[in-house]
């Protein structure tokens, strides 16, 4: 487990799936609202040929985060999934989270509970957004599912429950607006094609065939999850989700 620089008053909280997930606690915030940022990381065995680029691409999406005008208005987390579901960080606001962190930060292992991480990442947004509704701040949230593979180990392996999950966050006075993005990476048009059912089948908004995890491609994609989330934070106070944006 990489060293965590910078974490004060964190709070530990489980979902409804028993999946257990840490957050900056809400009385030490200072902003009136926040878009709650979570990323859903593939860390199974096929990623070892990426990892670096990967964590790269993570600092470069943190970094481009910090130097927008809503960066105080932000709160990341980082979830990976493999054979089972980790917490790399809970949510943080940027200002607490430092790019070095994320060196040697994925550890490539196992299989690929694909369901389980996004239904976890869920219902991580669902408790931590009706905390900080009822204490009267404004919200919404957008998550990145980014994998290399197809389920093959989730606990949870109906995809119904994942749409149940988005439906609690975007009817329950959880969130002000959810948008779900899930990220495809490789060359392999069977996996492709079992991701785009997964979204047909779970909800999910958007589905990125980003292909091969070359650098070009990486920096692409930091590119588009940092200005989807600045998109996503500009909305806050709309009443709608942002418009999905072009890979």
């Amino acid at each position: 487990m990489p060293k965590l620089m910078g974490q004060n008053a964190m709070q530990t909280h489980q979902t409804l799936h028993n999946f257990n997930f840490s957050a900056v606690d809400v009385k030490s915030l200072g902003a009136s609202e926040y878009t709650l940022v979570t990323i859903c990381q593939d860390t199974s065995s096929s990623v070892t040929d990426f990892k670096k680029g990967m964590e790269d691409t993570l600092k470069q999406i943190l970094e481009a985060c910090k130097k927008s005008p809503r960066s105080e208005n932000l709160l990341l987390r980082l979830v990976e999934f493999n054979s089972d579901i980790g917490e790399l960080h809970g949510f943080r606001e940027l200002k607490s989270i430092v790019a070095t962190e994320y060196d040697n930060i994925l550890n490539p292992r196992g299989m690929t509970a694909l369901y389980d991480g996004i239904l976890s990442g869920t219902e991580a947004m669902e408790v931590y957004g009706k905390q900080l509704v009822a204490m009267d701040y404004r919200c919404n949230g957008v998550i990145f599912v980014i994998t290399d593979g197809a389920e093959n180990q989730s606990i949870n392996k109906d995809p119904a429950e994942i749409k149940k999950a988005f439906g609690r966050v975007r009817t329950n006075e959880t969130l002000e607006s959810l948008q779900t993005v899930l990220i495809g990476v490789g060359t392999d048009p069977m996996v492709m094609q079992l991701l785009q059912d997964l979204q047909k089948a779970a909800g999910i908004d958007q589905f990125v065939d980003m292909g091969a995890a070359t650098p070009a491609k990486l920096a692409k994609l930091a590119a588009f999850i940092s200005k989807s989330i600045s998109s996503t934070s500009q909305a806050l106070g709309s009443g709608q989700a942002s418009q999905p944006l072009t890979f």
